[in-house]
């Protein structure tokens, strides 16, 4: 069994073409290993803006398939598995996370998770913020190296490392930039990254706040 941190993504976490990017980052360098549903896919694609779906479907999905095969989680009982005083819109989220436990839980609604009972399931619940934080806290050379990485993968707006971090902050992963802006480096080991190929600037539709990725 692999000994990365595992996480069950929520669908507000795919939203962002900028969170979704960063994460997925961390998971093609074998630093974390990602998981979500079918049912939580659905709903990010159901959340999407109709003008950027059809590129989603098109181009998206088809890499997501390829870097990531084993990305999806199937046969969740929902039923059968003890979540808690979890909101009954994301039992399904929770069992999922039960179902491939110890992880975490990532999500930004965190309050709609009982954390207590999750907890006695191995399953922790926390933010896309504190997730990366916690990387970034056990091993800030390799997270800059990252998040410098998954910025390179932004081919058509290109942005500078200052434009990136302000695009991460205006994406709410507001404590990771404050850490990423404080960085100075040390003596971390070398890491070999290789860049994942993903697509952002995705703006849900109930959503959009969240900041544009490739212009």
């Amino acid at each position: 069994m692999s000994s990365r941190p595992r996480a069950l993504l929520d669908a507000d976490v795919l939203y962002s073409g900028q969170i979704r990017n960063l994460v997925l980052q961390f998971a093609d360098q074998e630093v974390i290993s990602v998981s979500w549903t079918e049912a939580i896919e659905r709903e990010w694609l159901r959340n999407m803006l109709p003008r950027t779906l059809d590129r989603i479907r098109a181009h998206t999905l088809p890499l997501l398939r390829k870097h990531f095969p084993d990305v999806l989680v199937r046969d969740v009982d929902q039923k059968k598995t003890e979540v808690g005083r979890t909101d009954a819109k994301d039992v399904h989220v929770a069992s999922a996370a039960v179902k491939i436990a110890p992880c975490t839980l990532v999500s930004w609604n965190v309050k709609h998770f009982d954390a207590q009972a999750l907890q006695k399931r191995d399953v922790s619940v926390a933010t896309p913020d504190e997730f990366l934080c916690g990387l970034f806290d056990a091993n800030p050379g390799l997270t800059v190296d990252v998040a410098k990485r998954a910025a390179a993968n932004l081919t058509k707006s290109a942005p500078t490392w200052d434009a990136y971090l302000e695009a991460l902050s205006n994406n709410r992963l507001k404590r990771l930039v404050e850490r990423l802006r404080r960085y100075r480096p040390g003596d971390e080991d070398d890491t070999n990254l290789v860049s994942t190929v993903t697509e952002a600037g995705d703006v849900p539709q109930s959503d959009r706040t969240t900041g544009r990725g490739k212009k």
